[in-house]
């Protein structure tokens, strides 16, 4: 049996964590003995819970930065000790210190993902990711766009990727009418409502200031319209966009509900939108596509891969809050 050591930053609410989970859940027992390590302490709102099936198969370091040499050498001996025969490392931090440590610890195998395309990156941080990918078998990507991004800003040959996009377990799902009316009565919503949501960082990314210009055309166009909407998450912009929801007299249409789980708000929502400007490929989007929700989706990477525009969903262009407001107000009227 082989043994595989996944490595993620932390449990915290995302994607990248619920993908991590799901993977070691369903990968074949037989086959491969997976770990899942984590590099710092979990936030308040977390995976915990979910990955309890791990038991002592989850492993916790609380790092206090790069240079906590003590932590970083407990972390060398535990992969030296494991004889681990494959590491898989995602997001940034854990591609970075797990991948060069398990390149110490000589780990016969050591791949790294790239969810998602991160302009952000600094030029250190894309130094550091050329350098390790030349001790790395593989970097997956979540779509081709990923690929063409990452190769492109890193210089790193092509040959080196493999795309796999992000999966789900296709699970039923059906709460009960009364969970649904608990939720709605949680949030204040009314019961004729329809509910139009989203889900994600509150960051530049996710596009949240193009849906709130989308809601007061909406409102402008067709007054009388019941519906609520719902941006969850936590993030840098909170306070801007709840500035720009009270300059556009929206306090009563959209909230900020904060981070909750993906069951819980899907349970309530009618319309799931993503006006994300750039993604891999959205978790939040396959688990409201799962959930049989109605879709709003910009055309980028990971969206346009699942969603055929007028099939099972729409897809608009970024940051066109016009159409983003007619495909709306459709499906509302």
């Amino acid at each position: 049996m082989k043994k595989i050591l996944f490595a993620i930053n932390n449990l915290g609410i995302g994607g990248a964590e619920r993908l991590v989970l799901n993977q070691i859940k369903y990968i074949n027992s037989e086959v491969f003995n997976s770990c899942l390590l984590t590099l710092l302490p979990d936030p308040p709102k977390n995976f915990s819970e979910s990955a309890k099936f791990l038991g002592d198969r989850l492993v916790r370091f609380n790092l206090k930065n790069i240079f906590d040499i003590r932590s970083l050498f407990k972390i060398f001996l535990f992969l030296r000790k494991e004889k681990f025969d494959a590491v898989i490392t995602g997001l940034f931090l854990s591609n970075l210190i797990v991948r060069f440590l398990a390149v110490l610890a000589r780990a016969p195998v050591i791949m790294a993902y790239e969810y998602n395309i991160y302009e952000d990156k600094r030029y250190w941080q894309i130094l550091a990711d050329k350098f390790l990918s030349y001790f790395t078998d593989k970097i997956i990507v979540s779509s081709p766009d990923v690929l063409e991004f990452t190769s492109k800003q890193e210089q790193i040959s092509k040959d080196k990727f493999v795309v796999n996009y992000n999966a789900i377990p296709l699970e039923k799902f059906n709460p009960s009418r009364e969970k649904i009316k608990e939720l709605k009565t949680t949030l204040t919503v009314p019961l004729d409502n329809l509910v139009i949501a989203t889900a994600g960082r509150l960051i530049e990314q996710k596009g949240h200031i193009f849906l709130i210009q989308a809601i007061a055309k909406i409102k402008r166009q067709n007054p009388q319209l019941k519906f609520k909407v719902y941006i969850f998450g936590k993030g840098v912009l909170e306070a801007e966009l709840l500035k720009e929801i009270k300059q556009r007299s929206l306090e009563d249409v959209i909230c900020l509900p904060g981070i909750w789980p993906m069951g819980e708000l899907l349970a309530i929502t009618d319309i799931f939108v993503l006006p994300s400007l750039w993604e891999g490929l959205s978790i939040a989007l396959l688990e409201a596509m799962n959930a049989n929700k109605s879709i709003v989706a910009t055309e980028v990477s990971g969206s346009r891969e699942v969603i055929l525009n007028g099939q099972n969903g729409f897809l608009i262009a970024p940051k066109d809050a016009d159409s983003l407001a007619e495909k709306l107000e459709m499906l509302l009227t």
